[in-house]
């Protein structure tokens, strides 16, 4: 039985795109995604990509329940009294650091014992807006999401990031299921008067995609955040360390080959980072109830935006 609720609006452009292309996958792969849908769900988030030196950007997302969280966290809580004693967060641009470093393959194999899901949206830096008519458009289609004076790249993130919450909603989540949403500090999320218009631009896109009438309720927040649990920056870290890796191995990648499905093996010698292709290897090997997939948008040659889904299988 299919996990994702596939999006049925043809309307709904690249997110629709984006979900047939999961959905091909997921009939391909039938343990590609894990079940989270009983309980409440957790989500948790990270981005990669916005510096200009970028070809790509990613947003990634972990999805798991509180049930499954539960059962996880002595397991972490054993890794970081063994590992990282003195608190300091794993994070995909301080691997550099010998401690975190020595620290990674433990850290990877400990997030393999936890069941979910790990979604991550690649996207090409040549694509525009994700609204014909841009960040103008925007503005004016959601006057209530935003000001009219508001900066144009952060209007852009926050309509991409709020559809791909949305998304991740719409295709795992039922509709009497309570979730929660942390994540990383960002321009997008950086006020409280933000934060409140985010989240009327999510509902928004939410029933879009849905039509849910009496939705459970959607809560979210930040890493830094005076109330948020003790695990939220480990669980978010795992997110960071697949945006950061995707982005950097994207040019490794193939984002279409021409047909349906395929299978194609990598030769990890040619990866330069050190960082991407451990975590590349550790996505391909794992075999536990952890579950990952990389969606795709790209340009091909002749300026159309294509959607793939892909996932490592390791032999």
């Amino acid at each position: 039985m299919a996990v994702w609720k596939h999006i049925i609006d043809r309307r709904s452009g690249y997110l629709f795109n984006l979900s047939e292309s999961l959905r091909i996958a997921e009939n391909q792969y039938h343990d590609m995604l894990a079940s989270v849908d009983s309980g409440a769900m957790i989500i948790a988030s990270d981005y990669s990509g916005q510096h200009k030196e970028a070809s790509h950007e990613a947003y990634s997302f972990l999805v798991t329940t509180d049930e499954a969280l539960r059962e996880w966290l002595p397991s972490l809580i054993e890794f970081r009294k063994q590992w990282l004693p003195d608190g300091r967060r794993i994070s995909y641009k301080k691997l550099n650091e010998p401690v975190r470093w020595r620290a990674l393959p433990a850290f990877l194999n400990t997030v393999g014992n936890l069941k979910g899901n790990l979604i991550t949206v690649l996207i090409d830096k040549r694509i525009g807006s994700f609204m014909l008519g841009g960040p103008e458009a925007i503005i004016r289609s959601f006057p209530d999401c935003f000001d009219v004076n508001s900066n144009r790249g952060t209007v852009e993130k926050m309509l991409r990031l709020a559809s791909f919450v949305a998304f991740i909603l719409a295709g795992l989540r039922s509709e009497n299921q309570i979730s929660n949403w942390i994540s990383d500090h960002d321009e997008a999320l950086d006020s409280h008067d933000k934060r409140e218009k985010f989240a009327r631009l999510a509902s928004y896109l939410t029933f879009g995609f849905t039509g849910w009438r009496q939705p459970a309720d959607h809560q979210f927040g930040t890493t830094e955040s005076p109330i948020a649990p003790y695990w939220s920056e480990d669980v978010a870290a795992i997110a960071d360390l697949a945006a950061g890796a995707y982005c950097q191995l994207s040019r490794f990648l193939p984002a279409f080959l021409g047909v349906e499905a395929w299978l194609i093996k990598l030769d990890a010698s040619n990866i330069e980072s050190r960082r991407a292709s451990t975590i590349g290897n550790w996505l391909a090997t794992n075999r536990g109830s952890f579950k990952h997939a990389l969606l795709w948008l790209e340009q091909d040659e002749k300026g159309a935006i294509r959607a793939s889904t892909q996932a490592f299988i390791g032999h």
